[in-house]
């Protein structure tokens, strides 16, 4: 495998582009060269629960499969103190999800590794599971490919009780194995069969049947088809909930020194980014999970739950498990639990994060290194040879994907006119026996000539196959490649270790956005 830059995934306005050159005002540390000051910064401040932690960590990691020994023994020393973390996260979608996904944990990796060298102690790479969010949409399908089409197909899972009112954490994933099941035989039947196929396909079928959440699903494709020189975080567990409590009850206490903070945190040349400034940034749970908002000194959800200060202050300490982060307390959460050296986070993340910094701030913290994920581009040799066949180059592809060939309708039609003229003779002879034969005749022959018309778009499509092949691999439905296709179609082209070569290739690059040649 061949590793090269390739900055044109990306236009140069791309928060991914701009966090490493134009956003450093809005930053505490800018990059890896400051990974020392923060590692002094967080020596500073005590994590009393480090111990319950790296138990719940550790008994987490036995669903996913075992770990690599100096892992293990890392977890050990961030017990004692003797080590930090390096975190990113995303939610957990079927088979993997978008290929971003696997970018975001192949670069926690590579980081992690860079700022051991930097420190001289360990640094473990954290994989964030998303299972408190409730967006089942999200994380419920895969694109699959259709014969002579352009467009993928949304495969998605039928829906689920409590689907998009419940953490994903809460959702019976055993409902929805059969389904999962024929998504993998759908995957695999819209593909070209390789030597790689039907191992590749025990393998997810295994996956899914030794697996009894999203979570475990998601992160056995991880460990399986990535590596074990990870850690997997599971956030919406009880134990963890019971951990999180203190800050639960800072984020209540402080609520409108925070609220204030993020009210004028939005300066001009940042990121357009939506985010909802009036929450309390904490979900109650009670069956479904519901957004907090103080209004009038009162904290209530929009199925007319209402506590004050002082209740809601009670019901965390007696029932932390109804509690859960959104996207604002999220990585403070993340702050408060590990010693966290920095983050790595895609476009979308490093936009709302910018806003963060007076929040952390407020709290007594430095806001962490934002770095940002792998930027892939997955080529095969066949994708290059139809490229030099069109003869535009890659990156003249990216920035102007080619079109279909179009589809001549008047040079059709002119190629039809002594086919129209004799069909107005056989209407005409026809009509002489009774106008019920005229328009049978006409029904029949007009029929053909829509068969006709049928065959020869076929032809047209045929002659298209090339750009349609380049536009489904390379920039599916108009889109990065990273955000519609899932691991499925990589590993059944180029093998069940093609993340991992992938991995060790991206680690031995000095670049953030490559192009791997398979």
């Amino acid at each position: 495998m061949k590793v090269e830059a390739f900055d044109a995934l990306y236009a140069p306005t791309s928060p991914m582009i701009q966090v490493e050159q134009g956003y450093g005002r809005w930053l505490d540390y800018r990059g890896m060269d400051e990974v020392e000051e923060r590692a002094r910064e967080i020596a500073g401040r005590s994590y009393d629960h480090l111990h319950e932690l790296v138990q719940i960590l550790k008994q987490q990691q036995r669903q996913f499969g075992e770990l690599s020994e100096r892992l293990s023994a890392n977890l050990d020393l961030l017990e004692q103190r003797e080590a930090y973390v390096m975190v990113t996260g995303q939610q957990v979608g079927v088979y993997g999800g978008p290929l971003f996904a696997v970018y975001k944990l192949m670069a926690v990796i590579k980081r992690a590794k860079e700022a051991e060298a930097k420190l001289g102690k360990p640094v473990l790479p954290i994989f964030w599971m998303a299972t408190e969010d409730h967006d089942f949409a999200e994380i419920n399908h895969v694109f699959t490919t259709q014969t002579f089409s352009r467009t993928l197909k949304k495969d998605a899972l039928s829906t689920l009780p409590l689907a998009g009112k419940a953490s994903v954490g809460e959702l019976e994933f055993d409902r929805v194995k059969l389904e999962l099941v024929q998504m993998a035989q759908r995957l695999l039947l819209n593909e070209t069969e390789t030597p790689h196929t039907s191992r590749l396909y025990h393998a997810l079928i295994e996956l899914i049947q030794g697996s009894h959440s999203f979570a475990q699903f998601f992160g056995g494709m991880m460990r399986r088809f990535v590596g074990n020189d990870f850690l997997l975080f599971d956030p919406h567990a009880k134990d963890i909930r019971a951990l999180e409590r203190p800050m639960f009850r800072r984020l209540i206490e402080q609520h409108d020194a925070l609220h204030l903070a993020l009210e004028d945190a939005f300066e001009d040349g940042m990121p357009a980014v939506d985010l909802n400034k009036e929450a309390a940034h904490l979900f109650y749970h009670d069956g479904t999970r519901e957004l907090l908002t103080k209004t009038d000194g009162v904290y209530t959800t929009k199925r007319g739950h209402r506590f004050t200060e002082t209740e809601l202050l009670r019901e965390i300490e007696a029932h932390p498990e109804r509690f859960s982060n959104n996207v604002v307390s999220r990585p403070l959460m993340q702050d408060y639990l590990f010693p966290t050296l920095g983050y790595v986070a895609g476009p979308g993340e490093i936009a709302y994060w910018l806003q963060l910094r007076p929040l952390f701030h407020e709290l007594g913290w430095k806001m962490p290194l934002l770095l940002p994920r792998l930027g892939g581009l997955i080529v095969s040799s066949n994708d290059e040879k139809k490229l030099r066949q069109e003869s535009v180059t890659l990156e003249e592809y990216m920035k102007r994907p080619l079109p279909d060939h179009p589809f001549d309708d008047e040079a059709f039609e002119a190629k039809l006119y002594a086919y129209r003229t004799l069909t107005e003779a056989v209407s005409q002879e026809a009509r002489s026996h009774g106008r019920r034969f005229e328009s049978k005749s006409r029904h029949v022959l007009e029929r053909l000539a829509d068969e006709m018309r049928a065959e020869a778009k076929r032809d047209q499509y045929r002659l298209n196959a090339r750009r349609i092949h380049l536009s489904t691999r390379l920039f599916p439905m108009d889109a990065p490649q990273e955000r519609i296709l899932s691991m499925v179609p990589m590993l059944n082209r180029h093998g069940l270790d093609i993340f991992e070569r992938m991995k060790h290739a991206y680690e031995q690059s000095d670049t953030e956005r490559c192009l791997f040649k398979v």
